[in-house]
């Protein structure tokens, strides 16, 4: 993850927390539904951790201890270590299981990443977006944006077009596994039915992403209600929100 792109998270923890959570939320409790070992009275390192949602779905699911790592602080809720992926401050095997929902996208080498977790642990779960995925209220709320001078940041733009969509392929995110050592590996393509969202729900996880979310900070409350009221209205059809991730399970 670049510096830049941990800062864009790092601003934007409090409007990730108000829209993207919830749905992030749904998405790891069908993640950690898939796990390759037994959750309960395990430990488990959520790597990647964000808001920490990854790590509460293990907990519900009778983790006995859960360690959270992210590079934005602000994002983080305790116990949690500010680190980088590819340099964990753990001792080997220090896990059960590794979790690192939608993040092995954000680093410039995946397979550095991998080889880490694999490090600290002997099982991986983890969680990539297919890469056919969209939905009508991210285009929307880009184009409102765009018309009230939103470009998108050059981290954004470099990892749409990188890591993200490589590892959004089945095949090609089974190798970045196998190349770290793991030999049993498994890539599932799972369906995860949001449902239908309000316009106010949808506006929302789209504003709180880490790259629009610093961009409506510096625009006046005037300017960003209109941009809000604008989505919304464009959005009052919308289809219900059915995100395809590819899960990733290796011991």
């Amino acid at each position: 993850m670049t510096r830049a792109m941990a800062e864009a998270y790092d601003r934007s923890a409090g409007a990730w927390r108000r829209g993207p959570a919830r749905l992030y939320a749904r998405l790891a409790g069908a993640l950690l539904d898939r796990s390759p070992i037994r959750l309960a009275g395990a430990t488990v390192l959520d790597a990647g951790a964000g808001t920490g949602v990854a790590g509460d779905a293990a907990r519900a699911r009778g983790a006995a201890r859960v360690v959270a790592v992210d590079r934005a602080p602000a994002m983080l809720t305790a116990p949690a270590v500010v680190a980088d992926l590819t340099r964990l401050p753990f001792r080997a095997d220090a896990f059960d299981l590794a979790v690192a929902g939608f993040v092995l996208g954000h680093l410039r080498e995946p397979e550095q990443g991998v080889r880490e977790l694999r490090r600290v642990s002997a099982a991986l779960l983890a969680s990539a977006f297919a890469e056919d995925w969209t939905h009508p209220a991210k285009r929307v709320v880009e184009q409102v944006l765009a018309g009230h001078g939103y470009r998108p940041p050059p981290w954004y733009t470099a990892f749409k077009d990188g890591s993200e969509r490589r590892l959004g392929d089945p095949v090609r995110l089974e190798t970045v596994a196998r190349a770290a050592g793991y030999a049993q590996v498994g890539v599932e393509r799972v369906e995860v039915t949001i449902g239908s969202l309000t316009p106010a729900a949808l506006v929302a996880w789209r504003f709180g992403m880490a790259h629009h979310a610093p961009f409506l900070a510096s625009l006046t409350p005037a300017v960003r209600e209109a941009a809000r009221l604008e989505a919304e209205r464009r959005l009052r059809d919308a289809p219900p929100v059915i995100v395809p991730m590819l899960v990733l399970g290796a011991t």
